[in-house]
């Protein structure tokens, strides 16, 4: 089991490198998604087009739930929520279960669990097979949304900045022990800067310049798209693609591995210990910024078509919350107009599940999104999402189960646990003080302040989704494993890293996978 004081900051020798800035582009990351409607709901009777077929996963309680998952598809969905207004006397429970449709014998009219024919790609859904279609798409689940979306550990779509101990690195929570691992990439579209320690355990892609000042350790390749410079000692323990010059007063800069570096252009600071290849090199912007994913369409496609009806919840069962409350969502897909609370506030999840948030998300007490064992959760917020006090979010020990993509801007104002996947390409992600997120970050920009740590789990690379192999595409972002890349509007096997997005590799049988750690 991987805890959270099982990983280690290593202290590296000063260093001083810069790199220079190339043009922009664009790779990876998902596209937006057809606004016109969802598919129709699983209260309408038709599995072919409508949301996931639902077995109950947690029909809830009178009380405080224990978290545990009824997989039995005897029932609908059933929500337990419960208003504590005053804890140490007790609690009110209410529990909302529609079964005016359902069958006993497993079929029900709204939905049938049975035939494996319905809109989650896959016909066992809810028994955490396959998942939930985007509003408007036919064959594209929010499983092929994450995986290709959340390829960096960090990736951002303009400045870095950093003034303090920065580290990353990776592990796999798909494995039966997991254990670290020698990875977690960075990309970034605008300049790099550090003025402390740094520990990059995969590839380092930047499309600007890199300025560090103290100590700095690539753990993989480096991908350069203008000059180096190195004034100290910096290392990389594989290759370096550098379209411009390296200086330096003294060769302090090592690469383990090959340089490669376009004729005419000068290494005066580097000490390669592979071979210098002169050819032409060309960096690929790393993050996929100019192509945002259309969340507003996303949350407008799950208002029209969801499972809030089925399952007894209001869209404003959440807003302006001034008591404490819980409440348990079984698999499915819950549209609400806001997330407001005033004291605590814990929505635990028992199943595979979709929450789409129409306005923002604002905590100011104690909040806990809590995922039970088998929970999967994509959050899509419209708006902004704020956490004044302590906040829980996500798994630690499964951050590829959590996505959450969010059209504003997400603050932390507290102490804050972050166990999964945060897509916010519109606005910087500030952190001050010692900070650590299980998972990865897609940020418009970056600032921190203090010791800042990103785990990131590899295991969000390989989430079930529902593009058929060898199909159809327009670009890369319509395929995935095992057939990752598109050419001539089909998608296949890789050949070469380069028919991989920044920063996968090319790896045995086709697919695109970070190097082996």
């Amino acid at each position: 089991m991987v805890t959270r004081n099982g990983w280690s900051m290593f202290c590296l020798a000063a260093a001083l490198m810069a790199c220079g800035d190339s043009g922009a582009g664009g790779s990876a990351a998902e596209n937006g998604t057809d606004t016109t409607g969802g598919p129709g709901g699983t209260t309408q009777g038709a599995p072919t087009t409508g949301n996931p077929s639902l077995s109950d996963t947690g029909s809830g309680s009178a009380g405080e739930s224990d978290g545990s998952t009824d997989t039995t598809p005897t029932t609908g969905p059933a929500a337990t929520t419960t208003d504590t207004g005053d804890t140490s006397t007790g609690t009110v429970a209410t529990t909302s279960v529609d079964t005016t449709s359902v069958d006993t014998t497993g079929d029900t009219t709204s939905a049938d669990t049975d035939t494996g024919d319905s809109t989650t790609g896959e016909p066992d859904f809810c028994a955490g097979e396959g998942s939930i279609l985007l509003p408007g798409e036919t064959d594209k689940c929010t499983g092929d949304l994450g995986e290709n979306t959340f390829t960096f550990a960090l990736c951002s779509c303009t400045n870095f900045t950093t003034a303090g101990i920065f580290t990353v690195d990776a592990f796999n929570s798909g494995d039966n022990m997991p254990q670290p691992l020698h990875g977690g990439s960075v990309g970034i579209n605008g300049n790099y800067t550090t003025v402390a320690l740094a520990d990059i355990g995969g590839t380092l892609w930047v499309d600007g310049k890199v300025s560090t000042v103290a100590a700095h350790e690539v753990g993989e390749i480096l991908q350069c798209g203008g000059d180096v410079s190195a004034t100290v000692l910096s290392h990389v323990n594989e290759d370096a693609f550098v379209e411009g010059n390296i200086g330096g007063l003294l060769p302090l800069m090592t690469i383990d591995g090959d340089l490669h570096q376009p004729v005419g252009k000068v290494n005066a600071g580097a000490n390669v210990l592979g071979q210098t290849i002169k050819g032409p090199v060309s960096v690929k912007t790393p993050c996929d910024c100019s192509n945002p994913i259309d969340i507003a369409g996303i949350v407008e496609g799950y208002k029209m078509d969801n499972d809030n009806e089925l399952a007894g919840i209001d869209a404003d069962e959440l807003a302006d919350l001034v008591l404490p409350k819980q409440i348990e969502l079984p698999c499915g897909v819950y549209f609400f107009t806001d997330i407001e609370h005033l004291l605590a506030l814990k929505i635990k999840l028992t199943g595979r599940t979709v929450i789409a948030v129409e306005g923002d998300l604002t905590s100011i007490g104690l909040f806990d999104f809590e995922l039970g064992p088998d929970a999967e959760l994509d959050l899509f917020i419209k708006g902004n999402a704020s956490f004044a006090d302590i906040a829980t979010i996500g798994d630690t020990q499964r951050p590829a189960a959590f996505r959450m993509y969010v059209g504003g801007v997400v603050t932390f104002a507290s102490l804050f646990t972050f166990g999964g996947n945060l897509y916010q390409p519109h606005a910087v992600f500030n952190a001050g003080g010692l900070a650590e997120i299980w998972g990865s970050l897609f940020v418009g920009g970056i600032n921190l302040l203090g010791a800042f740590a990103i785990h990131y789990d590899e295991a969000i690379l390989d989430i079930d989704g529902c593009e058929p192999p060898g199909g159809a595409c327009f670009d890369g972002d319509d395929c995935g494993n095992p057939t990752p890349t598109c050419k001539q509007g089909e998608c296949v096997p890789c050949e070469t890293n380069e028919d991989c997005g920044p920063p996968l590799t090319c790896q045995p049988g086709g697919v695109c996978f970070p190097l082996p750690g």
